[in-house]
């Protein structure tokens, strides 16, 4: 019988409920196929009744479970599962993992928002998880995978010291190919399907109080509305969501568009449409919307934060992410200067250009062949 390298993913977060994990999730997979060693087998473990159709594969074996992912019960059954697999690699593409896993434990974090602004966390159950688990799933981890060096740098400096440093890495995720700039009749398709106007600001995203959204609306209204354009507000389906009534407490009235979920296969269109992209974020991990819109070649207004920074590295027009006058003075530029779009365009395709999925996948691949062979380290090993 062939010896295998055996390679365990748990991807049981690829849900709509987490659209971020769910994005990373399935594109790099995808752009892992391709790149798998003969000797080496890529088990799945897929949410409830979910199939993933490219993963019908040769060296591939998915495996559903029968609860949702935050439940006791899908824990017990990934637990039995991996010992059943043995895989020698085991990789958490978050922090949600059983207690133990039998491979050596690779873990991505995407962010440590629980831990540090507790305030904009769910409820009181997500701050103990995180509370208890952060320093448990470190311990028992061989490779941590952070997808900025400012996450990495202030995480860990917090939750696992030099040690755990040493043994971190980041990976930035990748952009999508089918996020570029596209031919003006499919944007003028899109354009009319959904009704879009001939210029527009766009906003696309959660409404959850740390995207900080109402500051966008505060600074629309103190924009000139003879001047100004319309804010396209889009990517979740709440339609009574507070700053609905925040809009019409401000009478912006038709000035912002509501379009809630917005057509993934879309995105790309609705990007290329937009004038500018908008995004006003107190606290981010990794900003897809960021990144999609800048391959697209529209430019971005966003917060003045280390991780987008590091990401945008001098493309995209940075603000203070409270300051209403401040947002107002960067939307009044952008449709007022002659040049602003074109320069702005420019350096955001150039730098959209060094984030890449086969990169992304390759280099988590290698973390992975690094560990076949290796003996066990705590990260809090002293």
């Amino acid at each position: 019988m062939a010896d295998y390298h055996t390679i365990l993913f748990d991807a049981r977060t690829a849900t709509s409920e987490n659209p971020g994990l769910n994005r990373y999730i399935r594109s790099l997979l995808s752009a892992m196929l391709p790149l798998l060693h003969e000797d080496e087998r890529l088990h799945v473990i897929l949410p409830p009744d979910t199939e993933i159709a490219f993963l019908d594969h040769c060296q591939v074996v998915t495996h559903p479970t029968e609860h949702n992912f935050n439940t006791f019960r899908s824990h017990r059954q990934t637990f039995r599962l991996e010992h059943r697999i043995k895989p020698q690699v085991y990789h958490a593409p978050c922090i949600l993992t059983p207690l133990r896993v039998p491979g050596k434990l690779v873990l991505t974090m995407h962010g440590f928002m629980p831990a540090f602004h507790p305030e904009y966390s769910s409820n009181w159950h997500t701050q103990l998880f995180w509370k208890l688990n952060v320093r448990r799933v470190l311990a028992h981890c061989r490779k941590l995978i952070t997808v900025s060096e400012e996450m990495r740098k202030v995480g860990l400096s917090h939750f696992g010291g030099a040690r755990a440093m040493r043994r971190s890495t980041v990976i930035h995720p990748g952009i999508d190919p089918s996020f570029r700039v596209l031919p003006a009749e499919q944007v003028a398709d899109a354009r009319k399907k959904h009704s879009l106007p001939d210029k527009f600001l766009l906003y696309f995203g959660s409404d959850r109080p740390h995207k900080n959204v109402a500051t966008l609306l505060r600074a629309l209204a103190l924009t000139d509305p003879t001047a100004s354009v319309p804010l396209v507000i889009a990517g979740y389906g709440n339609l009574d969501s507070p700053l609905r009534r925040e809009a019409e407490h401000l009478g912006l009235g038709q000035r912002v568009l509501w379009f809630n979920d917005f057509p993934e296969e879309d995105l790309p269109a609705l990007y290329c449409a937009a004038h500018v992209l908008l995004f006003p974020s107190l606290v981010e991990g990794f900003a897809f919307p960021v990144l999609e819109a800048m391959a697209c070649g529209t430019p971005v207004i966003c917060s003045a934060l280390n991780t987008l920074k590091e990401f945008t590295a001098g493309a995209a027009k940075i603000v203070h992410p409270t300051d209403c006058q401040e947002w107002q003075r960067a939307i009044d530029a952008a449709l007022v200067s002659l040049d602003w779009h074109d320069v702005y365009s420019r350096k955001a395709l150039d730098r959209a250009a060094a984030f890449s999925w086969p990169q992304a996948a390759a280099e988590t691949l290698e973390v992975y062949r690094q560990l076949y062979g290796c003996g066990f380290t705590s990260l809090h090993r002293t």
